[in-house]
């Protein structure tokens, strides 16, 4: 399905015209490839996006139009009245609405107009965010998709879901929500789908309706103009997915085969909505000019490092991102991560790719600040952002206090001005345990005067940053100017607040069989039933991150709310439960850590901590991204 290749040629003339604006400031007509609504957000290119400021009952957007101005951008969209915020500017274009909304859903769906291929939209009460990344994930093979970001379906998210839009795109899956009557028709208007997809309606976000029937009468609306709309009255996700394949044409052996990889298999599911909102939790405990790296390094802990650092990137609330070598800092880059990154453990034979890749460097001793002023020297860089780690009591890597008069006196060195130190940190021990904090009070003031004469003898600012976590929470006011989080993305808090569970790793049950009293289970026949047992088979094993420490009683699982305790030796591939008394069925998932078994529970029966469970799950096992 081709486009007619006017999507990717929209110019602020013509939405000018599109919403009836007011035209003040500068003529200029570039192309308006991103709208913008939050400044904090902004990462896309500045001359290419449109700046709107929403109104709403308690605060007028265009308030930060001088702070996106300050980021490159010059074209806003403002309400009546609100266009004083831009007075002082005389090289921007403003556009001037009754309403900066109505405006900005007249704008997508001009957009969408010039789109001709199949749009799916979405709604209902529960599920519309999974159906949607199922639905991506089974077709993506086929089709070019644009789809809603996130859970992108309100009535400013729908907006800027579908503006995505591109002359690329041949199938578009768009997700809508209400939380009250009318709002649909505006939202049909903008999405305007040529099918539609009801996930389960229920009582859900219902306060400001009627009735259940009214309810689904105000979201059926979303369908006024689709030529087919699909319901399972099942309300079950996979097989709405299999109704929607087969309107689209495909036959039952190839929606078979993608339903059962896509949902019969073990993977693990990453919510990156919950890791956004653990990120504002620390955040909270900051002061607001305080910066944040998040630490990405290892697969992002096991959780993947793309997808966590596209994620953190898009929030608007993170600084720095971290990873241990070049090559992991390369793949951000080629994925188009264009925040600061730390590379903590630079190897020799990587400095190429670090320079030319815009990376930033540790130096942790003279050898390595030696290999990074020669490589810099060689590309005749000047002020080369570099990171000097200081070992306060860790003992790992980093400069003792005693070595700063010569490392002041090197960097200083008229030859060596090719780098420029951004900042100065360490590492906390043990910040995460009380009979340690004299030890980590020591260690912030062994850093902090390591820090103070390095900065005095260079004569020049620099950041410094020594906590962690734990560190975050428990040593609040040493944040200095920067902090590291960690493994507090992913839910740890170490001050008992309930954070949300970012991770969850899930199989599903392959075979089930009846074995009789007195015969053993699996290799070794280390598991000897006192009783005839119901025993499933769940395809995870020791390859894919599932420990052979968790075999015979050593771990359970859950099955239908039920805990049932693996059995047997765990092997590569699979391992043996004992289901019995569940009523569990074949394909029924397998929770193995998540929402109702906590990570910290197999660590602690592994005598491990969660770094070494999550970084476990092999790359092999399927990762699942969804927001909700």
């Amino acid at each position: 399905m081709m486009n007619d290749g006017l999507m990717n040629d929209i110019r602020l003339t013509n939405l000018s015209q599109v919403i009836s604006a007011r035209w003040l400031g500068q003529a200029l007509d570039p192309v308006v490839e991103y709208l913008l609504t939050d400044s904090r957000q902004h990462t896309a290119q500045a001359s290419a996006t449109l700046f709107i400021g929403l109104r709403t009952a308690l605060n007028d957007g265009a308030r930060f139009a001088a702070q996106a101005y300050q980021q490159g951008i010059r074209m806003f969209l403002v309400n009546e009245g609100s266009e004083a915020y831009l007075s002082d500017y005389e090289d921007v274009a403003v556009l001037v609405v009754e309403d900066t909304l109505v405006a900005l859903q007249q704008m997508a769906a001009y957009k969408r107009s010039l789109y001709s291929g199949p749009v799916i939209g979405i709604t209902g009460s529960n599920g519309k965010t999974v159906v949607k990344e199922w639905l991506y994930q089974l077709l993506k093979d086929d089709y070019v998709i644009t789809r809603s970001p996130k859970s992108y379906n309100s009535q400013i998210g729908v907006p800027l879901s579908v503006w995505q839009l591109s002359d690329q795109t041949t199938l578009a899956i768009f997700e809508a929500g209400i939380s009250q009557p009318g709002e649909m028709a505006k939202l049909e208007a903008v999405i305007r789908p040529t099918m539609g997809v009801i996930t389960y309606i229920g009582a859900e976000h219902g306060e400001n309706f009627e009735s259940l029937e009214q309810k689904r009468a105000e979201k059926m609306r979303l369908f006024a103009h689709c030529d087919t709309v699909i319901e399972d009255p099942m309300h079950q996700n996979a097989r709405t997915c299999a109704m929607v394949m087969r309107a689209l044409g495909y036959d039952e052996e190839t929606i078979t085969h993608r339903i059962l990889h896509q949902t019969h298999e073990t993977v693990l599911q990453v919510n990156l909505s919950a890791l956004v909102d653990n990120v504002r939790y620390f955040r909270s405990l900051l002061r607001p000019e305080t910066r944040l790296t998040c630490m990405v390094k290892a697969f992002a802990y096991g959780a993947g490092s793309v997808d966590v650092s596209l994620a953190l990137q898009r929030c608007g609330l993170v600084d720095y991102l971290a990873v241990a070598v070049a090559d992991e800092g390369v793949e951000l880059r080629k994925a188009g991560i264009t925040m600061p990154i730390i590379i903590m453990d630079p190897e020799v034979s990587a400095m190429d790719l670090i320079l030319e890749n815009n990376l930033e460097p540790n130096i942790y001793s003279f050898e390595s600040l030696n290999m990074v002023l020669q490589a810099t020297r060689d590309k005749g860089l000047e002020h080369y952002p570099i990171h000097i780690k200081i070992d306060s009591g860790m003992h790992r890597l980093g400069f003792y206090h005693e070595q700063m008069p010569r490392l002041i006196a090197q960097l200083s060195e008229p030859h060596n001005a090719c780098v420029r130190v951004c900042s100065v940190f360490s590492h906390l021990a043990g910040s995460d345990e009380a009979q340690f904090d004299d030890f980590t009070l020591g260690q912030i003031r062994y850093f902090d005067s390591c820090a103070e004469q390095l900065k005095a003898g260079l004569g020049y600012d620099m950041m410094k940053h020594i906590l962690n976590s734990a560190g975050i929470e428990r040593f609040t006011p040493y944040q200095f100017d920067m902090c590291r989080l960690g493994i507090g993305l992913y839910g740890f808090s170490f001050n008992n607040v309930t954070l949300r569970n970012v991770c969850t790793l899930k199989t599903t049950i392959l075979s089930i069989k009846t074995v009789k009293q007195g015969e053993t289970i699996g290799y070794g026949r280390h598991t000897t039933l006192s009783e005839d047992r119901q025993i499933a088979v769940i395809p995870i094993g020791y390859a894919d991150g599932f420990d052979r420490r968790f075999s015979n009683y050593g771990n359970e699982v859950l099955v239908r709310g039920k805990r049932c305790p693996v059995v047997g030796n765990v092997c590569m591939d699979q391992a043996m439960i004992d289901i019995t008394g569940t009523d569990a069925q074949i394909g029924d998932y397998v929770e193995i850590f998540g929402d109702h078994l906590p990570l910290m529970e197999l660590s602690d029966k592994l005598q491990t901590i969660p770094y070494e469970v999550l970084t476990s799950v092999s790359r092999r096992v399927t990762r699942q991204y969804f927001y909700e």
